[in-house]
């Protein structure tokens, strides 16, 4: 994969939290983009719902303009990376997400979209844990039918969980077979094809979040996933033409904001 930056700033120094039970340490990653409100809820999420073994958390930062960067900057327990993609090969994206797992510290890796974020104690349990020598991915399925994935259904990277090593040989993310497969997918297939298992959390309304669309937010896993929130601040006219104009920053956006704020206590 072909890693090309223009800056990279790098918190390597900062403590890590330490906690005395004997639960596998993990890193988790994100990426993310002028997506201040959800960046910073994944994490105090995370930071809340993992008091049970030491944490890494790893946020590669794409260009934000907004308070992302002086805010994770400030933050004891984040390491931030500056990765700003002026050229791209590929799925720039994956290309960021895997720049972030060079700096993890850890062999247990959960990777987490930064509009998704925990909201149980039992997350980690129920996914990262179960990882051993014969399940080697576990997360959030999602299902489609896409022609170059057999299978039917993958694990979304919204919210995954691997082993560092095998990151790039059973892990992929980066879209390899074009329009064929999705993100995710290819991790999916490779793991399936050579005899490992997969944990499956199915993806469900999350009705206690309902903003109005019949189908967004989301619970994966105990993983809350707003969904649409990186397109939004991007391409919010595509994304209105795509769900026939169900989600735009007024109708889904700003209101799923106003309930995050209202059910978690949140002043920002």
């Amino acid at each position: 994969m072909s890693l090309i930056r223009a800056s990279s700033h790098i918190h390597n120094d900062k403590p890590e939290p330490t906690h005395t039970m004997s639960k596998p340490p993990v890193s988790v990653l994100t990426v993310t983009r002028n997506g201040f409100f959800f960046s910073r809820l994944l994490v105090e999420k995370v930071r809340q719902f993992t008091t049970d073994r030491n944490y890494q958390i790893i946020v590669v930062d794409r260009g934000s303009t907004d308070a992302t960067r002086s805010w994770m900057r400030a933050q004891p327990d984040v390491d931030f990376i500056s990765f700003r993609q002026w050229r791209t090969r590929g799925h720039g994206h994956a290309e960021a997400a895997a720049r972030g797992l060079e700096v993890a510290r850890h062999e247990h890796i959960v990777l987490l979209d930064s509009d998704a974020h925990p909201v149980a104690d039992d997350w980690l349990t129920l996914s990262l844990d179960k990882l051993d020598r014969q399940v080697r991915l576990a997360g959030a399925v999602f299902v489609d039918k896409h022609a170059g994935n057999p299978h039917g259904w993958y694990v979304h990277p919204h919210f995954m969980c691997f082993l560092r090593a095998d990151f790039g040989r059973l892990i992929e993310l980066r879209k390899l077979r074009g329009h064929a497969t999705d993100t995710g997918e290819e991790a999916t297939i490779r793991v399936l094809e050579q005899g490992f298992s997969i944990v499956k959390h199915p993806i469900q309304f999350a009705a206690d979040f309902a903003v109005g669309h019949p189908r967004v937010p989301t619970l994966a896993g105990n993983v809350f996933h707003a969904w649409y929130v990186s397109r939004l601040e991007s391409d919010e006219s595509g994304v209105a033409r795509e769900t026939e104009g169900q989600v735009t920053r007024a109708s889904y956006l700003l209101p799923l904001q106003d309930k995050l704020r209202a059910m978690y206590g949140l002043d920002y």
